[in-house]
């Protein structure tokens, strides 16, 4: 038997809101600037401003409204964590005692960061899941990251998206922050859809590049 995993809810929490935390500090120290400067010269110099370098002023708007962007989808990030952990709880009473019994999954890949637990597909480390007997289709996407091996070589990662009989669509996301340097993804990527091909035969399975 392989090294166990540790699965932890609260890791995923953090996993989610590094980046908007950064943003809500940047946000915060923005604010606090613009107001201890506007205290300290006035209104007028922002009016005069806004006459003068109109593009200036548009930009630090933009740049403020992908901050508050950020934090709302922090917000929403949080909220749906709590509705999954909740979801899996209720479906598996003994993942309440302890979520180390994910590690007896029907179907486990930690290079990928997926494992199918019962009836769902659970993306572990941000904890996006689906209810496989109500999915319809799956999507598999292959993203370009910004980390780069070489020159001429770009790292990539999958995520999925789930669709579901009512027409819902569910996002399952895999680490961000992971670069999955050294990784033949789309073998991992084949190897799950195999696996729900012959257990789940109804879901469509669909890749995009």
């Amino acid at each position: 038997m392989g090294k166990r995993i540790k699965f932890s809810p609260l890791k995923a929490r953090i996993l989610m809101m590094v980046s908007p935390m950064f943003c809500a500090i940047f946000f915060g120290l923005g604010s606090c600037s613009f107001i201890d400067h506007t205290l300290k010269v006035g209104l007028s110099f922002w009016l005069d401003m806004i006459r003068e370098d109109f593009m200036l002023v548009l930009s630090f708007i933009r740049f403020n409204m992908s901050l508050v962007k950020s934090i709302y989808r922090m917000i929403k990030n949080n909220l749906l964590l709590n509705s999954n952990i909740q979801e899996l709880r209720d479906c598996y009473p003994e993942l309440e005692e302890d979520w180390q019994n994910l590690n007896d999954a029907d179907y486990l890949d930690k290079d990928l960061q997926v494992l199918v637990y019962g009836d769902h597909l659970i993306c572990y480390r941000t904890f996006d899941i689906a209810y496989l007997p109500e999915c319809s289709k799956i999507d598999a996407f292959m993203k370009a990251s910004v980390f780069r091996l070489s020159r001429f070589r770009e790292v990539r990662r999958v995520h999925f998206s789930a669709w579901y009989l009512d027409g819902n669509e569910s996002e399952l996301r895999t680490d961000e922050l992971r670069k999955f340097i050294g990784m033949n993804q789309k073998a991992h990527k084949d190897a799950l859809f195999d696996y729900l091909r012959e257990n789940f035969d109804y879901i469509e399975l669909e890749t995009f590049d």
